[in-house]
């Protein structure tokens, strides 16, 4: 009975560590250098629906973690730019079907955590 119970806090206690590999602590520079950023800033657009013979290629997915009521709160802006990232990394030119929301982090370490997912997509070259 010790071993079950012992077994159940170290797996309660390893979930409260666990982070998604594309959270963030709040509006830090992202973890692309900054010149990828800008390049994937200017290439990836935002689309509100998905253009004629667009290829979809993946869903890309950030997170920005609120950590520290003293720190910045994250901004969605920055979960964009960071979904445009994730997305210039899958060779996409753009992003639709973009949905940002404030989730509960308790579980990450985080007061709150502001989560982004989008469409990324290629347009067609002809």
């Amino acid at each position: 009975m010790r071993l079950v119970a012992a077994g159940l806090m170290l797996v309660s206690l390893a979930g409260c560590g666990s982070h998604s590999s594309n959270l963030q602590v709040g509006n830090e520079q992202s973890y692309a250098s900054l010149k990828d950023q800008r390049e994937a800033v200017r290439t990836v657009q935002q689309y509100d629906t998905l253009p004629a013979g667009a290829q979809v290629l993946t869903e890309v997915s950030a997170g920005r973690c609120h950590r520290s009521f003293v720190e910045e709160a994250p901004q969605e802006s920055t979960v964009l730019i960071d979904l445009k990232v994730a997305a210039f990394a899958q060779g996409a030119d753009g992003i639709t079907g973009v949905t940002i929301a404030k989730e509960s982090g308790l579980n990450r370490n985080c007061w709150y955590v502001l989560s982004g997912k989008a469409q990324a997509f290629a347009l067609r070259k002809d």
